[in-house]
């Protein structure tokens, strides 16, 4: 049996093409739920054509998107750990594979629960580094436990590969990212989604982060810098549920993005909505990684609101990693179009990549 073990709305789409994959193929297959996200998974799901998770791990009507509960869901996701054997329905053992992503806290969850009930571990996205142990917070270190306890890592590219070395296991090249499949898949139905593009010229901004939004300084400094760039385009800030709360709690913050006749605050927009949005932007302001890779592949300029990512993918070529830096933003701003590029035409397909491997080093039934 391959598990896969899920939590967050960005490991549900890029696990997804893996998943389709799969039926197509006729491999048996289940997913667990840790629910560290609940906003719009219901619409993720419907979006991709894929079932109800078949484990959930525990019911709760929020999800971890402030700091308090985020440190409630952690301790009710490790209670859990003790019921490994239901959790996986009984499919233990190196016969079958687990399949966690990424670098959230769900990730080496998933990993333990695997190894903990002597399951085959597979990382997918693995590999990517800051090299910098609290920049991402706590990205990097979720990613440093992960690669301990992994069996097989599906690597999107040399350069991931390179970085785990020092690690055992079966190191798998799926060249790109399964984010190129998803991405592949947004674009082919985009335009049909239920969403008007603004007609003037605009900025989309999506930032989540938790070193930067649960940083007061921080983020008002990134407040600050979004207001420069609206006085040049019509901002779009597409809210995470985090940072929809955490601007709740900043009244004083959200108040400046709400006066602001140049900035439109919306909710978190579905997936199709959202690759809409921002491919008809003039570029894309972020601190998310899978941001970063995606607007490469579109060959969409992209600021990235952070002092340092882990991600290779358009550096110098469609992205520039701001570090808030005024000097910086503004070049960018004057000069953003020299980052434009022609859209990906690579045909690699991660996800044929990685079920391959699964069929041969799972050793699943």
């Amino acid at each position: 049996m391959i598990h896969f073990i899920i939590g967050t709305r960005a490991q549900l789409f890029k696990m997804a093409p893996i998943m389709r994959e799969c039926d197509n193929r006729g491999y048996q297959w289940r997913w667990i739920y840790t629910v560290q996200h609940k906003d719009t998974m219901e619409n993720t799901l419907r979006t991709f054509e894929l079932k109800n998770p078949d484990y959930v791990l525990f019911d709760w009507d929020s999800e971890a998107k402030t700091m308090s509960k985020m440190w409630y869901w952690f301790g009710k996701t490790m209670l859990q750990l003790g019921k490994g054997k239901k959790i996986l329905a009984g499919y233990t053992t190196k016969r079958h594979i687990v399949l966690t992503h990424g670098d959230t806290i769900t990730t080496w969850w998933g990993a333990l629960l695997g190894k903990l009930n002597r399951c085959k571990v597979m990382h997918v996205e693995s590999g990517l580094r800051s090299f910098n142990l609290f920049k991402p917070f706590p990205e990097e270190i979720n990613r440093r436990i992960t690669f301990r306890l992994t069996d097989i890592y599906a690597c999107p590219g040399k350069w991931a590969m390179n970085n785990l070395k020092k690690y055992k296991g079966k190191k798998i090249n799926t060249i790109e990212n399964t984010q190129m499949d998803v991405l592949r898949f947004g674009l082919k139905k985009c335009e049909s989604a239920d969403l008007e593009t603004p007609k003037e010229k605009y900025v989309v901004v999506s930032l989540h982060r938790y070193e930067n939004i649960f940083n007061q300084d921080r983020f008002s400094e990134m407040i600050d810098r979004t207001e420069d760039i609206a006085k040049h385009f019509h901002i779009y800030w597409v809210q995470h549920p985090a940072t929809k709360e955490q601007l709740n709690k900043l009244s004083k913050l959200k108040k400046r993005l709400v006066s602001n006749k140049n900035i439109t605050l919306l909710p978190r927009l579905e997936y199709l909505q959202f690759i809409k949005m921002i491919k008809h932007s003039e570029f894309v302001v972020t601190d998310g990684g899978g941001n970063q890779e995606e607007l490469f592949h579109l060959g969409k300029p992209t600021l990235i609101f952070r002092n340092e990512t882990e991600r290779q993918e358009g550096l110098g070529l469609t992205a520039v990693v701001s570090k808030l830096d005024v000097k910086i933003i503004n070049d960018f701003i004057k000069n953003y179009k020299k980052y434009t590029i022609k859209p990906f035409s690579k045909k690699a397909n991660p996800s044929v990549v990685i079920a391959d491997a699964i069929s041969k080093y799972g050793q699943w039934e």
